[in-house]
């Protein structure tokens, strides 16, 4: 659902701490814990979030700002955890397809591809869903001569430069080979390297092949047309759901060299694969779309911090040091008080929880469904 050094990264300044007017206090100098991008700073959230009290009830050899880094770090995460423990039950969090071949078929070692000097390939198009998120983790290639350091481009409609450039080099003849991949290609409908939406290419100049590449007996129009209830075709259709691909090709004359080309002048090429298949793994991954809305976690991430803070306060063994401060007074204020029914901060802390899963909740997504279940689920083939 997240990326946790992305979330922790972008979240370390939601909320601020002040420094004490006392000069004999220890001072905060890092300026991630002064800054509030919120507006927002912990003391607001309970009247002992203060350096004079923190400084106090530290381990003797930690250093004040580096706990306060922790204490920031570790609520972070207890939020989000929490969040996405709500979500959980409503099956946003899961993978919705794991890693699966784009296509099947056979390619016949007499079938091969004329080259025409096209840059050919997929348009890949992700549906209009924050958070989904294809994963090309395997990238097989198929042509009639081993090919050394071939370059695969991955381009966007956004940027004129590729976004990720991969090399093949293969050792086979005919057959097909699938590349280690030194990582793998994350297509994001949110991004924050390119534009939101649009489409990507994936492809090659067959300037750049030795040799031709080899075509499948596959046709993207006829996908399993009598197959109802294959494995094949289940996947098949539950990957429609989230992306869209579609073999193409660009004239020579309708490209420069290394550059992203006029989307509208690709060829659509439904019965060729141009010697190319790839595995997906279709999952959630909101890390961008929560930092870009940071600021709504502002509360919980605040209450949260206090009572962490809180809880170090009554358990401290430096209590010497905090006689001033009321233990009864800190517990009643974490649980509640029965007696008036005041609520405690861990009780507003869980419903601020609520509320989060209530803000994003009307998102059309599936990674960010209402309380009834959305999409389909595919478990592992």
């Amino acid at each position: 659902m997240y990326q946790v050094e992305k979330i922790t990264t972008c979240f370390k300044t939601i909320d601020g701490f002040r420094n004490s007017p006392d000069p004999d206090v220890p001072q905060i100098t890092d300026p991630d814990l002064l800054t509030s991008d919120s507006g927002r700073y912990y003391d607001e959230f309970h009247p002992l979030i203060k350096t004079d009290i923190i400084s106090n009830i530290i381990p003797e050899l930690k250093d004040m700002q580096e706990y306060l880094k922790e204490k920031v770090y570790t609520a972070t995460l207890k939020v989000f955890k929490k969040f996405a423990s709500v979500k959980k039950e409503m099956r946003s969090t899961k993978t919705i397809l794991n890693s699966s071949a784009m296509f099947d078929g056979v390619a016949r070692f007499n079938q091969t591809i004329l080259n025409e000097s096209k840059f050919v390939g997929f348009r890949i198009t992700l549906k209009n869903a924050y958070g989904v998120k294809a994963t090309i983790d395997r990238l097989g290639v198929q042509f009639n001569n081993p090919q050394t350091n071939l370059p695969i481009y991955l381009f966007h409609t956004s940027q004129v430069d590729p976004i990720k450039t991969v090399t093949a080099t293969t050792t086979s003849t005919n057959s097909l080979e699938w590349l280690q991949l030194d990582e793998v290609i994350d297509l994001a409908y949110y991004a924050e390297t390119y534009d939101t939406g649009g489409h990507f290419f994936l492809g090659y100049y067959q300037d750049d092949v030795l040799g031709l590449a080899l075509k499948k007996d596959f046709d993207f129009r006829k996908f399993c047309g009598g197959c109802a209830g294959r494995n094949a075709a289940k996947i098949w259709n539950t990957r429609l759901n989230f992306i869209e691909v579609r073999p193409m090709y660009v004239s020579q004359s309708n490209y420069t060299l290394f550059e992203m080309f006029d989307y509208r002048d690709i060829v659509i090429t439904d019965d060729n694969n141009y010697g190319l298949n790839f595995a997906t793994t279709i999952s959630c991954d909101l890390s961008e779309y929560f930092c870009e809305n940071k600021l709504i976690f502002s509360e919980a991430i605040g209450m949260q911090l206090a009572v962490d803070v809180l809880n170090d306060i009554v358990h401290s063994d430096r209590a010497n040091r905090i006689a001033e401060v009321n233990r009864n007074m800190i517990i009643r204020n974490l649980e509640g008080d029965k007696e008036t029914h005041e609520e405690g901060l861990n009780v507003r802390l869980e419903t601020e929880i609520k509320n989060l899963d209530f803000d994003f909740s009307k998102i059309d997504s599936p990674c960010l469904p209402a309380s009834e279940k959305y999409g389909v689920r595919v478990q592992s083939i």
